[in-house]
């Protein structure tokens, strides 16, 4: 009796061991990914904020005399350009989450054939390569006169990234019970009630997930506003940092001071949008609502 007693708590001991191992080992694997995360944030911090000579006579990963010169510089020299990309990028955003979500409810109500075909048109859209689209795309945002303005770049955007939501809002909607829709139907909701009412609220968090994605994604795009726009004062965040890498030379110092100033929108937008964003992909991933 006092044996197996033993026993018992020599295996609650071993199984308490193990457990704690794994716990470490998890959180050990957690501060390593976090600091591989945050390392390119703490370069272009840190060199960012060094002057000419500190960055020439400093290593990279070290930082040297600090001073805020840098920083105001490329913020005043980058306020449009952001302020562009928001003009370009938000309305994109939310436009093509929406949009997408509705054409999403339109292909879960659908039968499985007529499903799963316009499902492939749309993942196929989704990878078309920008560059193979140079002509026709200039050629059509010319032609509805819109070229080099606010509105055909959201056009030009929204031909990209709405399949990208409809994609994305696909992929939430499937966890979806049918049964809850049949059931709002039978009590004389229409489908445009059941969209807000219903599908909106249970897949938000995968609609935010998907409207920080879609966020992120046009807010680095280079090729779209490079082909459309031909006044400076309308470049994106994204090609105004082309401007301080030149062809005889950089300014290393505000080269990574602006790379830190033009992603600042973004990062600010996951951090408080972040814990939504990974509830999205929880739901996904697990079969649940949000």
């Amino acid at each position: 009796m006092i044996k197996n007693r033993n026993k018992n708590i020599n295996s609650i001991k071993s199984t308490k061991s193990i457990k704690n191992i794994k716990r470490v080992i998890h959180n050990l694997i957690l501060v390593i990914f976090s600091i591989l995360w945050l390392f390119p944030i703490y370069v272009m911090l840190v060199d960012g904020l060094k002057s000419v000579s500190g960055v020439l006579t400093t290593p990279i990963l070290f930082p040297a005399k600090s001073s805020l010169g840098p920083l105001i510089t490329v913020s005043v020299a980058l306020a449009r350009p952001i302020f562009n990309s928001i003009v370009y990028t938000v309305p994109t955003a939310i436009i093509s989450t929406y949009v997408g979500a509705m054409a999403a409810y339109y292909f879960y109500k659908k039968s499985r054939m007529i499903n799963t075909l316009l499902f492939t048109i749309i993942a196929i859209a989704t990878f078309v390569p920008y560059e193979i689209t140079l002509l026709p795309l200039t050629g059509f945002i010319s032609s509805i006169g819109l070229f080099n303005s606010y509105l055909g770049i959201i056009i030009a955007m929204l031909i990209f990234y709405l399949p990208t939501g409809a994609l994305l809002m696909s992929i939430f909607l499937a966890v979806m019970p049918k049964a809850t829709l049949e059931s709002a139907r039978i009590d004389g909701a229409n489908d445009w009630t059941i969209f807000n009412k219903i599908i909106i609220p249970l897949t938000m968090p995968g609609f935010i997930s998907t409207f920080v994605f879609i966020l992120i994604e046009s807010w680095n795009n280079f090729f779209i506003p490079l082909v459309l726009v031909t006044t400076p004062g309308m470049n994106s965040a994204s090609l105004a940092l082309m401007s301080y890498t030149g062809g005889y030379g950089t300014l290393y110092n505000e080269s990574f001071a602006s790379a830190l100033v033009a992603s600042l929108i973004p990062l600010i937008i996951f951090v408080f949008l972040g814990r939504y964003f990974i509830k999205g992909f929880q739901a996904f991933g697990t079969g649940k609502k949000g």
